[in-house]
Parts: structure tokens; sequence; C-alpha cells
């Protein structure tokens, strides 16, 4: 169930990503009244198996923290239930509602070929819910996730898994999206899924490069939410600082969370030098 979970946050990491100053994707948080320091590391939420790596000094670092602090808490027992409860558009809106006849069928029979999921009968279900459903077919690979095995390393270390935010905080993102858009944006990759795994492929070069700069050229390339990345990135951004400042003064944390959430102006690593921290990368 957490596998299918990260393919719904995937939806994150295919169209947004954000600025960066700083190449590296692990970085030690120390000063501003610490006494020890923590860490954040940025993943990518899926990824061929083949590229997967994950260093000894990742590996070290979540080992000797005291918690291993995620987007969200995937280890909490409730939060499968949660994203059921809401697998559908809450006030009842309909595919159809959105996309013609035409569009509707391919988008069907697409779903139908290629994720074994026929909509006729769930045409209420929320639309990242089911582009999240193509992520497996988009890669065409076994696939491993970031979040969990930072997770069975934590847990072989007896360490504990928290989150920055709730799976309800997340499910809320998308309701600042109008549908309309989001089902055309699904629309889109179906009708040209090729082109989807283009943009990922791109995305998943791009970092295991580790550089965040060149991530940005990625955004102008996908311009579906565009105008949308306050509500997906920045703001959350934002709401985070202050959950991990109190995670950090309960002792040493590693903090992992999504590779576009670290760079820019409003990215974690510079708004946690805008509190006094010290943020430097030590695995380049």
């Amino acid at each position: 169930m957490k596998k299918n979970l990260l393919l719904f946050l995937a939806t994150f990491a295919i169209v947004f990503t954000s600025l960066a100053q700083d190449k590296g994707l692990l970085y030690e948080i120390s000063g501003n009244g610490l006494e020890k320091s923590s860490y954040l590391f940025g993943t990518i939420h899926i990824i061929c198996e083949e590229d997967f790596e994950l260093s000894d000094q990742v590996v070290q670092k979540v080992a000797e923290s005291q918690s291993l602090v995620l987007e969200i808490d995937l280890d909490d027992p409730s939060m499968m239930q949660i994203v059921f409860a809401n697998i559908n558009n809450p006030d009842g809106e309909k595919i159809t509602d959105f996309l013609d006849d035409e569009e509707f069928i391919a988008t069907k029979d697409f779903l139908l070929e290629n994720a074994a999921v026929d909509i006729s009968m769930m045409k209420s279900m929320r639309p990242f819910m089911l582009l999240s459903m193509l992520y497996p077919k988009m890669l065409e690979c076994e696939t491993k996730a970031y979040e969990i095995e930072l997770m069975q390393i934590a847990k072989e270390n007896e360490r504990t898994v928290e989150g920055l935010e709730t799976i309800q905080d997340q499910l809320s993102v998308f309701e600042h999206i109008p549908l309309e858009e989001q089902y055309k944006n699904l629309y889109d990759y179906v009708s040209d899924f090729e082109k989807g795994r283009r943009e990922f492929r791109k995305l998943i070069d791009t970092y295991k490069t580790k550089d965040v700069n060149k991530m940005v050229e990625i955004v102008g390339e996908s311009p579906e939410y565009k105008n949308y990345q306050d509500v997906m990135l920045h703001n959350r951004n934002k709401n985070w600082i202050e959950p991990m400042k109190s995670f950090m003064e309960e002792g040493q944390k590693f903090f992992a969370v999504g590779a576009g959430h670290l760079g820019g102006e409003l990215g974690l690593l510079n708004l946690l030098r805008n509190e006094g921290y010290t943020v430097t990368v030590i695995e380049e």
C-alpha cells in the first residue's frame, strides 16, 4: 500500500520542480542554537531500480538520527484508509463533465489497457489518482522508492518515522487547481504518453546528476501547472519550516523530501538559512 501512495506522491514530481542555488542532495543543518546537526536529503519518489542509488553516508546519517522525517508519515496505519476515503471528487464531479466523448473514451481505453482499470463505473475518481495509476507503465521498469528504502533503514535501526504534513494536507493541495485543468492534464498524458515518458526520464536523469539548477528547465517544458507552484511547492515549503525547527530542537533528525523542494528563493535550503541555520552540502 505504501508503494501505491508513493505513486500518488510522484504526481508532484513529474511536473513540479524548483529553482536551486546548490548542487547536491544531502545537506547538514547546524547552528542557530542546535545542539546536534540534522540532515536534509532530496529524493525522487519513484525511480527505476537500475537508477536507484543510496550512498553509505546517507545510510549512516539515517541510522545515527533519532528519527526519519518524511513529507508525510508513511508508517501511519490510517493513511491508506484516508486516501481511499478521498478517492473521489468531493462534490461528485465526473470526468465526463470536463472531457468530451472522444477524450473520455480515449482515456478510458488507455487506462484499461495500461493500468487494468475500467473507469466507466468510477467517473468521479480524482484525476491525480487516475494519473498515479499510469506511473508503472510510464517507467516500464522495476521501480524503487527512496522513502520506502529509507524507512527500512530507520526500522532496522529502531528509529521512528514522522511526517512534516498530513495526507489531508497533501490531498487539499489539489483543491486549489481547477478540475478542468487536472483532467485536461490527464488527457494530455494519455494522448501523448511518449512525451510523458520522455519528461519523466529527463527528470530522473537530471536527478541523478544532483544538479537541481538544471531541473528548473523541466518546469519550462512542463507548462501544465506552472501557475500553481505556490500551492504545490512554495507554500508547503514555508509550512514545513516550523515543524522542522521543532523536530531539530528535539535532537538529530534526518529529513527526506522531494528534491524539488530544496532549491530556489522559496526552497527549504534558503528558507532554513533565512532562519539563521547553516546549511551545507555534504555530498555532491
